[in-house]
């Protein structure tokens, strides 16, 4: 009996678990009477120590629950499959000559991408016959080739809601205010720049910081000042990948972050933002990191989102059945307005190993602001946003 497996990889999104009700929608129709499909837990991790779950018979509550359930109900772990050895590929083979599975599913982002090709290349090796299909996901929109993936439309959303809410709070008082919001984006920032959408609320920040660009920490306090000095307040939004001009994230600065391992406040750039504008500002300052809600916060996920996540989820048992191997499936967009996409099918070693960032066409001249082009590409993805009140003359 040609059984099945599904992997949850890397991180969380709000949308993973919606692949996750695609993959099992399809297995319950295709798989031969008595089929198996199995999740490992924890990831990768469930394969090296026999933990898998039989979701075969998962009925449609359940299903229905899974899709609006946030982060991942299988789990993930941040091991890397030794490659120095063969012990941990030996291990996985056990398990999946065990449970005679046939069809793997790897639903992860751009390291998974790398993983899931590697795996392939060694089950190849040994004559183990199988059929891989990769299923994207990502936070920071990082996967090379393609358009978007699955859980950036979603932390899209919740970037652009969440930052027109704190715009609003700034201007509860009429006294000077800054405000440094982190977002996530270590080597690109497609989500940073989505802030900007922000503004077609009405209530947008005013700079914005990317990991594509230098980060210059004096630029940065002359900018705010600035804008300062025009409005009486200031909201920045920088990317936790940002570096200085010497290669450094800002992160490794010791000077406010103190662990011995600079690695181990990776992604934690509010202190060093909150130092910096302490020293040169006495205005009152809020710095604030959006955190791991942008990547697990399902409740106000982009409905977009949701379907695509759960329709390429369907798409890679599909393409496994009709005898696909060692591929990714995801979405070319075809048009913004109306927003229509295409399925597309890549070898994974057109992406494997391949780091996406943002084009810099979307960037103004200043490195500090995001074009209107960029609006064309976001906004079809995180679906309508709310409309607020707007009081003439209250803001100046």
């Amino acid at each position: 009996m040609r059984n099945a497996l599904y992997i949850q990889s890397g991180g969380p999104t709000a949308v993973i678990n919606c692949s996750a009700c695609g993959v099992i929608r399809e297995c319950q129709e295709l798989l031969e009477k008595g089929g198996k499909l199995y999740a490992s837990l924890h990831g990768i991790d469930g394969l090296l120590h026999d933990h898998l779950y039989d979701c075969t018979d998962m009925d449609e509550m359940q299903l229905q629950r899974l899709e609006n359930t946030p982060s991942m109900a299988f789990g993930s772990c941040r091991y890397t499959v030794r490659e120095d050895s063969g012990e941990d590929y030996d291990r996985i083979l056990a398990t999946l000559k065990k449970y005679d599975i046939y069809y793997i599913f790897i639903n992860g982002g751009n390291g998974s991408v790398a993983a899931g090709y590697r795996l392939s290349e060694n089950l190849k090796k040994v004559g183990y016959a199988c059929r891989l299909i990769v299923i994207p996901k990502t936070v920071d929109n990082d996967i090379a080739i393609v358009d978007h993936a699955p859980g950036f439309p979603s932390a899209a959303r919740h970037t652009v809601i969440t930052i027109s809410e704190l715009v609003h709070d700034m201007y509860t008082y009429d006294t000077d205010l800054i405000m440094a919001v982190e977002v996530m984006g270590r080597n690109t920032g497609y989500l940073a720049a989505a802030a900007a959408a922000a503004g077609k609320t009405g209530w947008g920040p005013d700079l914005i910081y990317v990991p594509e660009v230098v980060f210059d920490p004096e630029q940065f306090v002359k900018d705010v000042a600035e804008i300062i000095q025009k409005k009486g307040k200031c909201f920045a939004v920088v990317a936790e990948g940002v570096k200085t001009a010497d290669g450094r994230y800002l992160f490794e600065d010791t000077t406010v972050n103190k662990a011995d391992d600079p690695s181990k406040n990776m992604g934690g750039i509010t202190p060093y933002l909150n130092h910096l504008l302490q020293k040169y500002f006495t205005c009152k300052i809020r710095c604030i990191d959006l955190g791991l809600m942008q990547r697990c916060g399902a409740h106000d996920a982009s409905e977009i989102d949701k379907k695509e996540a759960q329709q390429l989820g369907r798409e890679a048992v599909k393409y496994a059945f009709a005898g696909e191997n060692r591929k990714m499936v995801t979405l070319t967009r075809t048009s913004s307005y109306p927003y229509r996409t295409k399925i597309q099918i890549l070898d994974l070693e057109q992406v494997a190993g391949v780091e996406r960032v943002m084009d810099l066409s979307y960037l103004e001249e200043n490195h500090h602001q995001i074009r209107e082009s960029y609006m064309d590409y976001i906004l079809p993805l995180i679906g309508a946003l709310p409309e607020y009140v707007e009081l003439k003359g209250f803001r100046h």
